[in-house]
């Protein structure tokens, strides 16, 4: 007995019994062909080894994960140009070898890994995405953690749909007179179509993708324009009315909707929009169609709360926005120790409904129980009322973060509260200097990486992160923690304003126009500043026009925002228009009398880079004083 590590590719026939019902010796035939034409010389070529076939199957073990993905790649592709579908799975693990025969978890786990998966697709472990080199893993997206069968830890699962076209030497491989197959059965071309279109489906969650729901009228400029298909479904869930006597609890009613998007976010089959465009429309009265074709989303969700002492009932509704039909409702009287039990049951339903391939139960293993006290829960989602990121009142942000204070008091492991906690001081640091700015960003920092030790998976620890890291001066280190938040919420616009702004600093300027983009069609109403970090981002990729564009709409929005302004001035001595430069300075010093070029420099919006030289010097051209009066 030996044991070794190998990655395993675990490959499957999709609809083998039905296809065996319909026409046993055609398919037979066609499966023997696909595994000795196209299985068999891909696995050679690449150095591995097919140690065990099974039926409509086979198990192949490689001594390197590069190797396998190739191997991987070169099946997928070459099954393209046949009548069977295929779904393959990779796992990199701990395994025995014996009597040439292989055993162990590392051939479990691929096996897993290739039921869950689409055909057409490969589904591998994060041990493989992690062990393959950079080409390999950007071909990737992050499908998330998924229970299997007899394997006792959720699996982390990543994606990879090859190219149609075939790779270089596939052409030897699979001449036109080796593979004769039989016009293929209409049972089959419905499965590939399917498979197709499933794959397409799950695809679309990739974050680096940009997403095309169309901006609501008015609300976006015109260079906010959608540049690839997108074709998830995009869900809005309007506030929940409060129906409590009391009208103190209105904050518990608006918690429950924000946890409610949170983890519709988090499932990658769905576009959310945001919670603030959401809200804004909350107290104005509409048609359904209309709110949806103002937020861009094709299906609503609207419901309603009320709490009275330990009791909590709620009522839900998804309805399509297109047509105004009520697909379905659902009503909850539990105890209030039970709103996460709602919350999840919510998210599953709306998901289940939405995304047919998405069984209910994986959509509600993603909600988690975030603490097991609930008087910890209430500070939260009054510290959430009280101040929002972004907010420029002082005193509430203090207020807040007394709230959250006395939450972590409550429950030390409670993981969203310890990631807000740091958020409040990371934000005082930004919105109020002082000489403790240092001290103020070193406690938000431990907060931020206390939450991620506690609940590793939570994207609002990793955005507080990388603000924390960027007002450190760790541009990489904040663009890389920015990242994962999008990773683990792709619909999640403030994670992906928080990876543009990371991403100037670093200096992947076309990067963080693509993100700000996604995130403000994700947040039809956004506040202004996603408009002047989307401007910013196109001042750094020199898109001039387009930049003056969005931030001439910022300032007719918010017309003493000082952010605006600044980069405005900015962008109108590139596009030589010094007057209008010098009275867009002139306009930010009356809003804001201790502007300098000395602060701005401190400030480094665009980290160390030679724009950051550039973007001092436009400045100094319109006008700007070298330092404060």
């Amino acid at each position: 007995m030996q044991r070794k590590l190998a990655a395993i590719i675990a490959g499957d026939v999709v609809g083998y019994s039905r296809l065996m019902a319909e026409d046993e010796a055609q398919t037979y035939s066609e499966l023997r062909a696909a595994l000795r034409e196209i299985v068999e010389p891909a696995v050679q070529r690449h150095g591995g080894r097919t140690f065990k076939y099974t039926g409509d199957g086979f198990l192949t073990a490689f001594g390197s994960v590069n190797a396998a993905l190739e191997a991987a790649i070169d099946i997928q592709r070459g099954f393209g140009t046949c009548p069977l579908d295929l779904r393959l799975g990779l796992n990199l693990g701990d395994v025995i070898e014996e009597d040439g025969d292989i055993f162990g978890d590392g051939v479990n786990v691929a096996n897993r890994l290739q039921a869950m998966a689409e055909p057409g697709t490969i589904y591998a472990s994060a041990s493989v995405v992690r062990s393959a080199d950079k080409e390999h893993v950007a071909r990737f997206r992050r499908i998330g953690r998924r229970q299997a069968k007899n394997i006792p830890e959720a699996i982390e699962v990543y994606a990879m749909h090859p190219d149609k076209a075939a790779p270089n030497g596939l052409a030897r491989l699979l001449p036109a007179r080796r593979l004769s197959w039989s016009r293929p059965r209409p049972t089959v071309l419905a499965s590939i179509c399917a498979g197709i279109l499933v794959t397409g489906f799950i695809a679309a969650g990739s974050w680096t993708e940009r997403a095309a729901a169309p901006p609501a009228a008015g609300s976006t400029s015109g260079s906010l324009r959608a540049t690839a298909a997108d074709s998830r479904p995009t869900v809005a869930v309007l506030p929940f009315d409060d129906l409590s006597a009391e009208p103190s609890q209105t904050y518990f009613a608006d918690g429950l909707t924000e946890d409610v998007i949170a983890n519709l976010a988090r499932n990658r089959e769905l576009m959310v929009i945001a919670r603030n465009s959401t809200f804004a429309l909350g107290d104005q009265p509409a048609d359904i169609r209309e709110i949806g074709e103002r937020l861009g989303a094709q299906y609503v969700v609207e419901g309603s709360a009320r709490r009275a002492g330990d009791q909590l009932r709620v009522v839900a509704q998804l309805i399509d926005a297109r047509s105004g039909t009520h697909l379905w409702s659902h009503s909850y009287d539990q105890r209030i120790e039970d709103v996460f039990a709602v919350q999840a049951d919510l998210t599953a339903r709306i998901v289940s409904s939405l995304v047919s391939y998405v069984r209910q139960s994986e959509a509600a293993a993603a909600v988690a129980r975030p603490t097991a006290d609930l008087r910890a829960y209430d500070l939260v989602l009054r510290a959430r009322g009280h101040h929002k990121h972004g907010g420029a009142d002082r005193a509430a942000l203090l207020e807040a973060r007394d709230l959250y204070g006395r939450a972590v008091e409550l429950d030390p492991r409670y993981a969203t509260a310890r990631a807000y906690l740091g958020l409040t001081y990371i934000s005082e640091q930004f919105g109020w200097p002082t000489a403790d700015a240092a001290e103020l960003v070193a406690r938000g920092l431990a907060e931020a990486r206390e939450a991620i030790r506690l609940e590793p998976d939570l994207p609002l620890a990793y955005q507080v992160l990388s603000f924390g890291l960027a007002a450190s001066g760790e541009y990489e280190g904040s663009m890389r923690a920015a990242q994962r938040a999008v990773e683990l919420n792709g619909s999640d616009p403030d994670s992906l304003m928080a990876l543009a702004k990371a991403q100037l600093r670093f200096g992947a300027y076309d990067e963080a126009v693509e993100n700000a983009e996604r995130a403000r069609r994700l947040h039809p109403l956004a506040p202004e500043y996603y408009a002047y970090i989307h401007g910013q981002a196109l001042y750094a990729a020199g898109r001039l026009e387009e930049a003056d564009e969005v931030l001439a709409e910022c300032t007719l929005r918010a017309p003493q925002d000082p952010d605006c302004l600044k980069i405005r001035a900015a962008v109108l001595v590139g596009l030589e228009r010094p007057d209008e430069a010098r009275a867009a300075m002139t306009e930010l010093l009356r809003r804001e009398p201790d502007f300098s070029l000395a602060g701005e420099e401190v400030g480094r919006r665009f980290g160390n880079s030679p724009l950051m030289r550039r973007f001092l010097s436009d400045l100094s051209r319109a006008e700007a004083p070298p330092s404060a009066a």
